[in-house]
């Protein structure tokens, strides 16, 4: 999925400068936050390839979710949900 697909679906651009990471370099992710405890995550821009965007759950590290429309689905789902 790409960048602007995760600004399309309500993400939110979170940039984190060099002075604040010490790693070298300013970077951003993508968040969205359902409710208290579940929010999703992308990747760091330095980790993206081909506008090739992935999101995860801090909790669920094993699962990434590549596919637009599984994200929009789980998306669909979790906004229906009261937290």
């Amino acid at each position: 999925m790409t960048e602007q697909d995760l600004i399309e679906l309500g993400f939110e651009k979170d940039v984190i400068e060099d002075s604040e990471s010490q790693n070298g370099f300013d970077y951003y992710y993508y968040k969205k936050d359902f409710y208290e405890g579940l929010t999703f995550l992308s990747h760091g821009s330095d980790e993206i390839i081909d506008d090739n965007w992935i999101i995860y759950n801090p909790d669920w590290l094993d699962i990434e979710i590549k596919d637009i429309e599984v994200l929009k689905e789980l998306i669909n789902v979790f906004s229906k949900i009261k937290g």
